[in-house]
């Protein structure tokens, strides 16, 4: 792909002329060359293609022409950025020859004696490979493989798409892929981005949304459930359904079913949903518990049975064993009541 011709383009002459300014020491300054150190010819190529960010003197040079001290000194030379991956841009040839003119002369180098082969046409590309929108799905369902609560045969990954054209620089492609939401739960619309990194230097951020669809064993009922009945295992049975839009509103685990009173009626066939039931028992009628009664200073027991099924924090009647009198507690947990008068 071919840019316009910018001031990006031209970018490269005007680095060039500033570094020429930098690393030029004063006429004669500088120590003396070898002899195998001199150069009768600097050659300049028209088409170069280079892979990295920066340009160097020495990637537009045959660097056949150039020896010892020389090709060291074009080797440390930096004339600009390089073009974005993917497209090119333009070394001024006149700017060229008057910049190796300054520095063969600061070398002590009559740039007379040597010959400066420039091209009227200097290209610099840089090389660059498009990453499929294949591997960008794949990049991303193994991330979510990787990161979800989900087992790989329970979610499907659909709709992946992402702005902008994935192409980077060429070398060794690594790639780390970063959630937008801190507390992602890998379901529905998932979003993330996917940082690319081209022989560890990140070239390219990449925003990725897409849908993934869950699928998982749900509670229905294996008869009509009655307002107030007990849930037992016998009422239940499983079906894998696709809870994406309703992770929160079915049971999925034995112990939401489980010992849970209905609240309203579940027909046959139906989905258990958690809005449904009760909260869990931890009392049934007759359990025996411990009464504590607490006042300030002072913190009694005593041994009781309950009248009523109940769960945490509920109240309800027990009846002290010793002294046969009802009293109205409070649930703290499956062995534990507190006396509330």
């Amino acid at each position: 792909m071919r840019s316009p011709v910018t001031l990006a383009n031209i970018a490269i002459s005007v680095l060039l002329l500033a570094a020429a300014t930098l690393i030029l020491p004063p006429r004669g300054a500088g120590p003396a060359w070898s002899a195998q150190a001199q150069v009768s010819e600097i050659r300049i190529l028209g088409n170069v293609v280079v892979n990295k960010k920066d340009v160097y003197l020495s990637d537009i040079c045959d660097t056949d022409t150039l020896f010892g001290e020389w090709k060291t000194l074009a080797q440390s030379i930096n004339i600009g950025d390089a073009p974005p991956a993917g497209s090119e841009k333009f070394v001024d040839p006149n700017q060229l020859r008057a910049y190796l003119a300054k520095l063969l002369d600061s070398r002590g180098v009559n740039a007379d004696d040597v010959k400066l082969a420039v091209p009227d046409k200097i290209i610099v590309r840089r090389e660059s490979v498009q990453i499929s929108p294949e591997q960008v799905e794949t990049i991303f369902r193994q991330f979510v493989a990787d990161n979800s609560p989900w087992r790989e045969q329970e979610f499907s990954v659909s709709r992946v798409h992402f702005s902008g054209l994935p192409v980077v620089p060429t070398g060794q492609m690594t790639w780390e892929v970063i959630p937008t939401t801190p507390r992602e739960r890998f379901i529905g619309n998932v979003t993330a981005n996917i940082e690319f990194f081209v022989n560890g230097e990140k070239v390219r951020t990449l925003g990725v949304t897409g849908r993934v669809e869950v699928f998982a064993n749900v509670y229905l009922a294996s008869r009509p459930l009655k307002q107030n009945e007990m849930i037992t295992s016998a009422d239940l049975k499983l079906q894998k359904v696709n809870i994406t839009d309703s992770a929160d509103r079915f049971a999925l685990r034995p112990d939401q079913v489980e010992n849970r009173r209905v609240i309203r009626a579940i027909g046959i066939n139906r989905p258990v949903e958690l809005k449904d039931l009760d909260k869990p028992l931890v009392l049934k009628r007759g359990d025996p518990v411990t009464i504590v009664y607490e006042q300030p200073g002072l913190q009694v027991t005593a041994k009781g049975q309950v009248s009523t099924d109940a769960g945490v924090g509920d109240t309800l009647s027990v009846v002290n064993t010793s002294s046969r009198k009802t009293i109205v507690c409070k649930v703290i947990d499956g062995q534990t009541v507190r006396a509330v008068q």
